[in-house]
């Protein structure tokens, strides 16, 4: 019955005039890349990389960057450059979600105010008439809010900038469009290492202050932001660096501490009817997250934007951009558009060539984009008659190339472990249930399977299990 009314509800709507926005995530920043293994560049750094690793990365890397590096600034300056090339004009506004800076240690205050301040030129410039709304990351550390602010007041309207310069948060009220974007500053609720307050140039070691229901009090805005809007019968979008849930290709490790990422899933249950997306990075991967009721209705849904940064320590990926397509009335999301650079291909011949990967709807065979969609997407991952995971772990490391991908992850295998643990950090949102959703489809498979397949999945199972158990300890 569920199903049937939401799919009238969608048959039902009218869509008006259509908009567009860019989401670009995790560009990490380094100023000091270079192909020579001086004291100072990113090979020094990577003293966790083998030498298989290393060989491989080096012979592909080039002026645009490598899989063991983060971006040099040819790579983000092509990336200003292909969003303004493939749409540049008739943007609403443009989504920023952190981690601009470098994962390299020791860069002082100064160079990361610089770094910073580079990237929002190029950002004024490419988007000379649109609004680029920032969020922090958690590798933008290091400098206060009150200078951050300062360095943004030129895209935050004054009442963002009250609460920006004090907690990092804000929200955006589009008061012609009936719908609010709502920031979060998700290192508030970090599960390793969190910054509770960034005003302080170097992370908090107050376990009091770390273990806080509401740090800086953003949960009690939070929802008062999601009341106002509910009670003016307008919609949000909600945008944050860190989203709830786990790492598909870190195998069940969580980003938000428990409560946090608790709390989080609750609120979304309770305002799913106003909230028209959940727009997230971090992870560095292609990849999304179905947030379902209390009685296990899908009601909500979040999309994770891939880096710009090529490297990321659980496996590499290749550059990606995101263009949505919504509804400037409803906030409704249309479709999406994801481009991409094929990273070896413009090393080799020294030029930058941003491409469309796919279209969502088509990519996936979707009429639509709810909540119910994606689940019955995820549904399709386990079976093996569909095509949809094969199309989705293409996605997922950005068309990665098959030599480099086969050293990471599945390997190149899609086998049902590989896609069980990509559905289940889909579809289950904290560490504990996505242990439980791997452990009772690991034993369903090897119960199918032959004797040898059996013992393969059991021994897989106790070994990520091991792992989750180390994971939620750290």
């Amino acid at each position: 019955m569920i199903r049937y009314v939401l799919l009238l509800t969608c048959l039902c709507t009218v869509h008006g005039e259509v908009g567009y926005f860019w989401h670009l995530s995790d560009m990490h920043y380094d100023p000091k890349y270079s192909l020579q293994a001086n004291d100072n560049s990113c090979w020094k750094m990577r003293n966790n990389m083998d030498s298989e690793h290393m060989r491989l990365y080096k012979r592909l890397a080039g002026t645009f960057g490598s899989y063991g590096c983060d971006s040099p600034w040819a790579l983000i300056e092509s990336a200003a450059q292909a969003m303004r090339e493939k749409h540049g004009k008739g943007i609403e506004f443009v989504l920023w979600t952190g981690d601009a800076l470098s994962h390299a240690a020791g860069m002082s205050p100064e160079l990361r105010l610089q770094c910073l301040k580079n990237l929002t030129d190029l950002l004024s410039h490419t988007f000379s008439e649109q609004f680029v709304f920032p969020v922090l990351g958690h590798e933008d550390i290091g400098l206060n809010f009150t200078l951050l602010a300062n360095l943004w007041n030129h895209w935050l309207p004054e009442e963002a900038l009250a609460t920006f310069k004090n907690t990092g948060f804000y929200t955006i009220e589009q008061r012609t469009k009936n719908y609010w974007i709502i920031f979060l500053n998700t290192n508030l609720w970090l599960n390793v290492g969190s910054v509770i307050d960034n005003r302080v140039p170097q992370r908090s070691t107050n376990t009091a202050t770390d273990n806080s229901n509401d740090p800086l009090g953003q949960w009690a805005w939070f929802q008062s932001v999601l009341d106002t809007a509910r009670s003016k019968k307008e919609t949000v979008y909600i945008v944050g660096h860190t989203a709830p849930g786990v790492d598909e290709r870190e195998h069940g490790a969580g980003g938000l501490k428990e409560k946090h990422n608790t709390r989080y899933l609750q609120l979304v249950r309770q305002y799913a009817d106003i909230i028209r997306g959940q727009f997230f990075g971090h992870w560095h991967s292609d990849t999304f997250r179905v947030v379902y009721s209390d009685i296990g209705s899908p009601v909500s849904w979040i999309m994770m934007a891939p880096s710009i940064t090529p490297y990321q320590q659980g496996g590499p990926n290749n550059p990606g951009l995101r263009l949505y397509e919504f509804d400037k009335t409803s906030g409704q999301v249309l479709d999406y558009k994801q481009y991409y650079l094929n990273l070896p291909e413009a090393n080799s011949f020294g030029r930058a060539n941003w491409v469309m990967e796919y279209s969502l709807l088509k990519h996936y065979e979707l009429k639509e984009i709810t909540a119910l969609s994606l689940h019955d997407l995820a549904d399709r991952f386990t079976q093996s008659n569909d095509n949809a995971f094969v199309r989705y772990y293409a996605a997922n490391t950005v068309s990665l190339p098959r030599e480099v991908e086969e050293i990471w992850g599945c390997g190149g295998a899609l086998n049902g472990a590989c896609a069980l643990q990509h559905y289940c950090s889909v579809t289950r949102l904290d560490p504990v249930s996505y242990s439980n959703c791997f452990q009772s489809y690991a034993f369903a498979l090897a119960s199918t399977s032959s004797p040898s397949a059996q013992i393969d999945l059991v021994i897989l199972y106790q070994l990520l299990a091991i792992l989750l158990t180390i994971l939620r300890c750290r």
